[in-house]
């Protein structure tokens, strides 16, 4: 099973924090293929600086059932669930499968249950690991 790794092609400005030190939002994807499944998890902040691409990087790896891994999601904002909805629309509306969300850590249940997503989430199959 082979393993992809990608992330923004520039650098997101950093904000600095009451004691002076840059911090800058960390956000990367790994992708693998399983028989009729495309696991993509998503690691670190998705927010406005990392959602930009997200979108078209989810509906490339489409075809059949795409699972999103949440696990390692440390913080998700409006313009990242905007994405995920992007993504599923083009997937279904195009004809490429679907995509499902799976191991949503506490604080992105959260968000997805607010905005009513929380119908995404499917339970985790070990043959996705």
């Amino acid at each position: 099973v082979g393993r992809a790794d990608r992330s923004p092609g520039t650098l997101p400005p950093a904000t600095f924090g009451g004691n002076g030190f840059a911090v800058v939002p960390e956000f990367s994807l790994t992708a693998h293929h399983i028989p009729d499944v495309h696991i993509v998890a998503l690691h670190g902040e998705l927010d406005i600086v990392s959602s930009d691409w997200l979108t078209e990087a989810l509906v490339e790896g489409a075809g059949s059932t795409v699972v999103v891994d949440l696990a390692d999601l440390s913080f998700m904002d409006c313009s990242g669930i905007d994405a995920l909805v992007a993504a599923r629309n083009r997937i279904l509306a195009e004809g490429l499968g679907q995509l499902v969300l799976a191991r949503p850590a506490s604080i992105a249940r959260r968000t997805l249950e607010i905005v009513g997503l929380e119908a995404w989430i499917v339970d985790w199959s070990p043959a996705w690991a």
